[in-house]
């Protein structure tokens, strides 16, 4: 068995230990919603008609229907082992130094927070943006900055994408203060009165729309999209800089963008990979699920994306085993230097 688009998704892969992750925020609770097949799925937006179900509670899908997800005209490229033979090892050695080695040297850069561009500061960042003239915006153009998180973790970047005038769109399913439903629902905020965040209870998906049912309460529950349909809804043919926090559904949103080729329209990435466990609909031996998570990453540099910055989280463990010197999480970030 390989992973990646070969790969079936593992049965029960992803339940894990809750005390890993906070998937409370976004109301995934297996042990509430127990299916004899399947694997989780954080799709803001599909929940069944269960009147007792706590509000934005997600819902699981049948396995069969797992494998229908949106690919482009190119397909993610499984790359060979790292050695002879399988070795979580050698496969955990090529990502770490992958994603923390940054390819590409800026001199300078947006620190979180700011709104002008300097040299990078003296202690390292959560994360930077390249700010070399020919990496941003032109001066006579609107740029246009994505957000996803549900923890908040996203101040800073809103502060600085809307100190640059850019049109700012937030997308947290765990948005109380928002309907969800479609892209017209939206809240409208001033932000430290320097720039407009458009709030949308949406998250991202990874796989084709499927016909969903419509609620009879109202519309009470948020909606998942790709990126490449949430940019055509917003009629935005490019997305300067976009921030992403996806509580380890990054990798199948990741092959997704690498597939649709949706990374063409994306200049700046913030993005956090987590690695304590394989993520949504991610399964196989941990050899295979490390070797998916760098053919992933080659993806992306296929695509154009050059590692800028590297910052490590918190925790010590990969795949649920503890790891010296390895964080169970890192914020990454690209600037697209093919655009």
């Amino acid at each position: 068995m390989v992973v990646g688009p070969l790969l079936p998704a593992a049965p029960g892969e992803g339940v894990g230990d809750p005390q890993e992750f906070a998937f409370s925020v976004i109301s995934i609770e297996p042990e509430r919603n127990p299916r004899p097949r399947g694997s989780p799925s954080m799709r803001p937006g599909l929940q069944e008609e269960d009147a007792e179900r706590k509000e934005g509670e997600q819902a699981y899908e049948d396995e069969n229907e797992m494998h229908s997800r949106q690919t482009g005209p190119r397909k993610l490229d499984l790359q060979a082992w790292a050695s002879d033979e399988p070795s979580f090892t050698a496969e955990l050695n090529r990502i770490i130094t992958f994603i923390t080695r940054p390819q590409l040297s800026c001199p300078i850069v947006l620190s979180p927070g700011e709104t002008k561009a300097s040299q990078p500061p003296a202690d390292p960042p959560r994360w930077l943006l390249c700010a070399e003239d020919w990496l941003l915006p032109a001066a006579d153009t609107l740029c246009v900055a994505y957000s996803f998180s549900m923890d908040g973790g996203d101040a800073d970047f809103l502060k600085t994408v809307s100190g640059l005038r850019c049109e700012v769109h937030s997308f947290d399913p765990s948005n109380s203060k928002v309907s969800g439903g479609h892209l017209g629902n939206s809240l409208v905020s001033n932000h430290d009165d320097r720039g407009v965040v458009h709030q949308h209870k949406m998250w991202l998906e990874w796989r084709a729309p499927k016909r969903r049912k419509q609620k009879t309460r109202g519309n009470r529950g948020s909606v998942s999209q790709t990126l490449a349909d949430i940019m055509a809804a917003l009629g935005h043919h490019t997305v300067h800089f976009l921030y992403a926090d996806l509580l380890s559904a990054e990798w199948r949103v990741f092959q997704n963008w690498i597939e649709s080729e949706t990374l063409q329209s994306v200049h700046h990435i913030v993005a956090t990979v987590h690695l304590q466990w394989a993520g949504f609909e991610v399964g196989g031996t941990n050899e295979e699920v490390l070797r998916y998570w760098f053919s992933v990453l080659q993806g992306l540099q296929a695509s154009g994306l050059q590692l800028v910055h590297s910052s490590a989280g918190e925790g010590g463990s990969v795949l649920k085993q503890t790891v010296e010197h390895v964080h169970s999480s890192y914020t990454l970030s690209w600037a697209n230097t093919r655009r």
